[in-house]
């Protein structure tokens, strides 16, 4: 069977239709009987051309250094099709319990992060320890594959394949499949230096890359390796005017409406002043003298009195002062693969990666809240009250700001054998795969703090009624730091080492000639696949148990880790079992006509969560040379993450109203874990696609593709189980199982375990066009890629369902919430899901001179966080205006012979307009950390040399 050009340009161009692709190919005489055969993403067949019926973004070294992209997480970000990134700093969190360290994560589609596989060189990636709460579905843990850990400068490419691809690849590329491949057939020395700079502040980043190959016994054995150093210097909130406060009421360009809007007021009332109670002050809260409402009392601090009361908004902290926006980090990235070819039909392969990361960041102590409430004794040296005093709330920034250090390290060790036996290629390899991440911080042992106190002496006394700065009510201010060995007896450095690991052995073959038809040669592969994955989560002894804190009630709290509730040492691990089959049949192949069918089925057996066959049929129509259509069914599943299974009881503190009591507002313990009851979330990944090339040097795609997920591990909110337990009660019932009350009728606690609840429906098209032209100055590429999300729903889960239809009876459950809860229904511009994203750039080439320019560009959404009730009783949230940002560069390499030969120099600017990410009311940042980026105008200048 025989291709001409055009149709095999067309065919090569109909798989790579991507903002980056680069339809090349070399044309074989017709005399040659030897055809090297290649493997396509979305197919484990390898053969002779580029045919793919699936939509792929594949991106060459030259197309990622055209992103200026300086980490793995900057390159994920720059492909429209990604959802929301949010894992590390860009959720804004300082707390243990996430993920923060040098991580960033892979959401295609934002169906979230777990749905997407991930793959270096056609294997698995290990995921990374930490986890962090779903983006849907609530509070539960979700995992990643850290894209950090990767070296940008090393890669060769990076393919994005945007179609279900369970049958292929494994049972949860439910959203696609992403493939880093790093560079293993270089030959020679490449060194390079790109230093960066954000305008306006103190971040900047400096990458060094060393890149070597040499070939040795006679060119039959192959070895190179790459060795990346990074360092970035970080900044504080402070350099941002979005995020220098959490005080955003009248942050200029605020909509007219929630100018002033006390949403928008995120300082905290856990301040150095504190919230005590007494039995002769009621409860009551230390200000500034100079503010209204002070009282009589014993206390006598120059320029501080006492107010009785809750904590006011003028003594509220503003963490914005202290908090870190970007933090300081070092990495190192090494990659080393060698090949050797024992022979003709046998070659021995095998490839090491190891990646050190550490974080640094500073901010302010961390309040005790509700969890380490305690007294103060009478007698004790600082209390001038004489009588007993209940610490309500509390912030101690007089012993030092909280220095956070995050370790992360992970390597991959593998080996493998390749080669032919007759007309089959197979390929068998096994590898190691581990990941760690040592996340230790500067915290107040609870327990230790209490003693201090309630020392009745001054030695090893603790003032906790001093106030904070007179002249700055709102920040440290001028508040002196206390020394080392004032505060070493209740500050501790605490520890949380998390760690995963995968090991894996496969089998595959293929023979892309198995039997013909009469349309052509079939192909078919095969393959088996054996892994074992595990997930260990040893937290430090101040909060897994081990020294629990009794607080002032008597309620025991399994954590003394000041101002954080208890999480309990977790382990888990899984074994799986596959095998795999797929068959690629031409159909036709005549009067300028092509068409084949993927068919592909893969069996999964999980030791933990039962076991699924899925299947996949895709078409590739090739109509006329200059248009081809695909289309494509996959059916796939996910097994619930190790942590959703496996999770301990994680108490946490909640304010709830109880619609049993008329819906008063109380504090209750909420005990989330996990479910080793879950069952597997289902799926199915539909496609379409035309593909047109009405000349040899343009390229138009368009590629719709649907998603639907049944069964989504979630968790029900703890309203919902307390309104369930109020209509079993008034029906006559003992209530809803879970929600435990005292003999008077108040909760207690709820038991709340992650469950299968959710459904989601996403639909959307993605655009591209490709146009390389030739000038007398020079070849000009122009390319676009769209993302276009046309459908978004959440659906009700059963147990809400439930509570909504009960809701409608007002008369028989007065107390019932008629709404229906946020985060269901559609999801289309809320908190994040904008209907566009785009990238389009324009490069150029000259002799040795180079140049292009790049638009980005996010779509508007809406934060549900910040809302109010207009006139006609519609719920109007807070907008976020899109967001476009323009990249520019230059470069210049130097051919001629000398000391500069093999010289490239780059320079260039992202976000040359210094465009601020739209405000938002995010709790830390004032911004969309997860879509928009907080570097603003950021210069950089690259040199690299080839020998």
């Amino acid at each position: 069977m025989k291709f001409n050009l055009s149709r095999l340009n067309l065919c090569l161009l109909a798989a790579l239709s991507t903002y980056t692709a680069q339809a090349q190919q070399e044309q074989e005489t017709q005399n040659s009987t030897e055809v090297e055969r290649i493997s396509v993403i979305g197919s484990n067949i390898k053969r002779a051309t580029d045919i793919s019926a699936l939509p792929v973004t594949s991106m060459s070294a030259e197309d990622i250094a055209n992103t200026a992209a300086v980490t793995g997480d900057d390159l994920i970000r720059s492909i429209p099709q990604m959802g929301s990134i949010n894992f590390g700093e860009t959720t804004g969190s300082a707390n243990v319990n996430g993920a923060r360290g040098d991580v960033g994560g892979v959401n295609l589609r934002g169906l979230g992060p777990s749905n997407t596989l991930v793959l270096l060189n056609g294997r698995r990636i290990v995921n990374h320890p930490g986890t962090q709460s779903a983006k849907f579905g609530g509070s539960v843990p979700v995992t990643t594959v850290n894209s950090n850990t990767l070296p940008v400068s090393g890669l060769r490419s990076l393919e994005v394949l945007r179609d279900g691809a369970a049958a292929i690849y494994g049972s949860d590329a439910i959203a696609g499949v992403v493939n880093y491949a790093l560079d293993s057939d270089f030959v020679g020395h490449k060194v390079s230096l790109n230093y960066g700079k954000s305008e306006g502040s103190p971040l900047d980043e400096t990458t060094f890359n060393y890149a070597g190959g040499i070939e040795l016994n006679d060119g039959r054995s192959h070895l190179t390796g790459s060795l990346t150093a990074y360092k970035r210097n970080g900044m504080m909130a402070t350099e941002r005017d979005y995020s220098a406060s959490h005080d955003r009421r009248n942050y200029p360009g605020l909509p007219e409406e929630f100018v002033g809007d006390s949403q928008l007021d995120n300082r905290s009332t856990d301040t150095p002043w504190g919230e005590f109670q007494s039995d002769s002050l009621g409860v009551f809260h230390l200000q500034p003298g100079t503010l209204e409402g002070c009282v009589d009392s014993p206390l006598s601090v120059e320029g501080v009195c006492v107010d009785q009361g809750s904590t006011g908004s003028d003594t509220r902290f503003d963490r914005g002062t202290t908090r870190p926006l970007v933090s300081d980090v070092e990495r190192i990235n090494f990659y080393t693969h060698f090949t050797h070819e024992i022979n003709s039909d046998l070659t021995f392969f095998s490839e090491g990666i190891y990646y050190k990361a550490e974080l640094e960041n500073t901010s302010e102590q961390n309040q005790g809240g509700s969890a380490h409430r305690f007294t103060v004794s009478a007698d004790a040296f600082y209390n001038p009250f004489d009588e007993e005093v209940t610490v309500l709330k509390y912030r101690p920034v007089d012993i030092g700001p909280r220095q956070v250090i995050v370790k992360d390290t992970s390597f991959r060790v593998l080996a493998g054998l390749k080669g032919y036996i007759g007309d089959w290629e197979w390929e068998s390899a096994a590898f190691y795969s581990e990941a760690e991440t040592d996340d230790s911080g500067e915290r107040v042992d609870a327990n230790a703090f209490a003693a201090a106190v309630n020392s009745p002496t001054q030695s090893g006394a603790y003032d906790i009624f001093s106030g904070g700065d007179v002249n700055n009510p709102n920040t440290i201010g001028d508040i002196p730091i206390l020394s080392a060995s004032e505060t070493e007896a209740f500050t501790v450095v605490q520890h949380r080492i998390s760690s995963t690991s995968l090991a894996s052995i496969d089998f595959k073959a293929s023979n892309s000639n198995v039997f013909s038809v009469p349309a052509g040669d079939a192909g078919l592969a095969m393959g088996v696949e054996y892994r074992y994955e595990s997930f260990e989560d040893d937290r430090d002894p101040l909060q897994d148990g081990t020294y629990p804190f009794i607080d002032y009630k008597g309620v025991t709290n399994l954590s003394s880790l000041y101002g954080s509730s208890a999480t309990l040492d977790s382990k888990a691990d899984r074994k799986v079992a596959s095998a795999y089959a797929e068959l690629l049949v031409p159909i036709v192949d005549s009067d300028g006509q092509y068409a084949e069918i993927q068919l592909a089925a893969r069996y999964e057996n999980y030791s933990d969560a039962g076991d699924a066959l899925k299947p996949k049929v895709a078409v590739f129509w090739q109509a006329a040379e200059w248009v081809s259509f695909r289309a494509s069914y996959a059916g796939g599943f996910r097994a619930p993450g190790l942590q959703q299974t496996t999770e301990d009881i994680l108490p946490r503190r909640n304010s709830v109203s109880d619609p049993l009591n008329n819906n008063e507002s109380y504090e209750i313990v909420e005990n989330r874990s996990g479910n080793a009851g879950l069952v597997t979330e289902d799926d199915t990944n539909t496609s379409w696609g035309i593909v047109l090339q009405p000349t040899d040097n343009l390229t138009v795609t368009v590629d719709g593709w649907k998603i639907k997920q049944e069964d989504l591990v979630s968790i029900v909110s703890t309203s919902t189980l307390l309104d369930l337990d109020y209509i079993s009660r008034i029906d006559g019932g003992n209530g809803y199982e879970g929600v435990n009350r005292d003999e008077n009728g108040v909760v207690q606690s709820v038991d709340n375990k992650y469950q299968n609840a959710d459904r989601q429906e996403l639909e959307g098209i993605d655009f591209s066009i490709i146009y390389d032209f030739d000038t007398s100055i020079g070849n000009f590429e122009f390319t676009t890629n769209a993302a276009y999300l046309t459908k978004f729903d959440v659906s009700i889960d059963a147990l809400s369902a439930q509570v909504i239809a009960a809701s409608k009876d007002q008369q028989k459950y007065p107390n019932l919430n008629t709404g229906i809860p946020v985060g269901v229904g559609d999801q289309i511009k809320q908190n994040g899901s904008p209907e566009w994203r785009t990238r389009t750039s324009l490069n150029w080439k000259y002799n040795q001179w180079g140049a292009g320019i790049a638009v980005n560009y996010i779509s508007e959404f809406v934060d549900t966080s910040t809302n109010y009730t207009d006139d006609a009783g519609e719920t109007v949230y807070l907008p976020v205006d899109s967001f476009t940002t323009v990249d520019v560069y230059a470069s210049y390499k130097f051919t001629q012979s000398g000391s500069f030969e093999g010289v490239n120099v780059r320079l260039g600017a992202r976000n040359i307009g210094d465009e601020e990410p739209p405000l938002t009311d995010d709790f830390w940042h004032g911004y969309a950390g997860d879509y928009h980026s907080n570097r603003g105008r950021y210069m950089y200048m690259n040199i690299s040399k080839t020998f």
